[in-house]
């Protein structure tokens, strides 16, 4: 049985860390710093809900991460942002049936963060 608590096994297909990112430069210069090292994308919380769906998909494009969005408690968001490719969504007030395509890719609670790569810019 999973627990609600455990966080890495809710989050066990993204890679860790999870690093949150709130602009496409900052999210270039950790690419390039961490070159291969894997990390997960993560947006800063309810960024979804207060940017929007399309700032995501513009800082996102192009890096060969996968990426989670936070959408607050907007559900509708959330089932957005899965259909239009986004690997993980966060949604803290989600009570619909979610297609099985979509499972273990919607959360609501966060991922732990981290800034290590902060000491190494």
């Amino acid at each position: 049985m999973t627990d609600l608590h455990d966080t890495s096994s809710i989050f066990a297909r993204f890679p860790h860390p999870f690093i949150t990112i709130t602009t496409r430069p900052v999210l270039l210069t950790i690419h390039q710093h961490v070159n291969k090292a894997p990390f997960t994308i993560l947006s800063p919380p309810h960024a979804g809900t207060s940017l929007g769906l399309p700032w995501w998909l513009h800082l996102i494009s192009g890096i060969p991460r996968p990426s989670i969005l936070d959408c607050g408690a907007n559900a509708a968001l959330a089932m957005e942002a899965l259909y239009r490719g986004v690997d993980g969504v966060i949604c803290r007030e989600f009570h619909s049936v979610l297609p099985p395509a979509m499972r273990g890719r919607l959360f609501t609670i966060r991922p732990p963060e981290t800034n290590y790569w902060q000491n190494k810019l």
